[in-house]
């Protein structure tokens, strides 16, 4: 008899596989425990996903990996331009505002990529992720600031301060799922942010006499 694979029981199981995998990362969730939080048997998933390493990558898929990072090239972009520094305030508007929406209708994928792909061919993404916003920024941090002492202290706390920035967005997205809620949570840790890296660069731009 000719097996039919239905899209709707393919959607159960890669919606419950996201969940699990956003709930106890990708290392420690089993194919057995995605069975259980779909309803279906062990035996089923494997009909539509070779593995569970399979089913993860139809999940967190290189297309959304890229459309992240570059949703996130371009808000640097508006943070390291003093000319825009009125957009740079913002979390609702513009590039700002484009990666906030993907954030949000993409929660649970965004933690299990920032903060649950350990084990996974993503576990670095974080570390680079942060590497990569780091080197953009501090490639044109001294152009746009020609006062700033670009040295290794200052590159540290710079450093340190995108780490926490990282950090609170996966304490957001695992802590609230209205959106409403979301979107008041990020306006209020991006104004300490801002503030902290903003008061980061100004203190690093006084002269060595002050």
């Amino acid at each position: 008899m000719v097996q039919v694979l239905k899209d709707s029981v393919k959607k159960q199981i890669a919606d419950a596989a996201e969940r699990m995998f956003a709930k106890v990362g990708y290392k420690k969730a089993t194919v057995g425990m995605i069975a259980c939080e779909a309803g279906v048997a062990t035996g089923n998933i494997y009909k539509y996903y070779a593995n569970k390493e399979k089913l993860f990558n139809s999940i967190i898929t290189p297309e959304f990996v890229e459309e992240f990072k570059r949703l996130t090239r371009n808000r640097v972009a508006i943070l390291i331009n003093p000319a825009k520094a009125e957009e740079a305030r913002s979390i609702e508007t513009g590039d700002a505002g484009k990666l906030l929406r993907f954030w949000i209708d993409n929660r649970l994928k965004v933690i299990i990529l920032l903060a649950r792909a350990e084990g996974s061919k993503y576990e670095s993404f974080t570390e680079e992720y942060i590497q990569a916003m780091a080197k953009q920024a501090l490639d044109n941090l001294p152009s746009a600031h020609p006062n700033l002492n670009d040295n290794e202290v200052f590159r540290f706390t710079f450093n340190t301060r995108l780490a926490d920035t990282v950090r609170g967005i996966v304490s957001i997205l695992q802590t609230f799922e209205n959106e409403e809620q979301i979107v008041a949570a990020f306006a209020t840790s991006w104004a300490y942010h801002y503030a902290g890296i903003n008061a980061v660069i100004s203190w690093c731009s006084l002269p060595n006499d002050e």
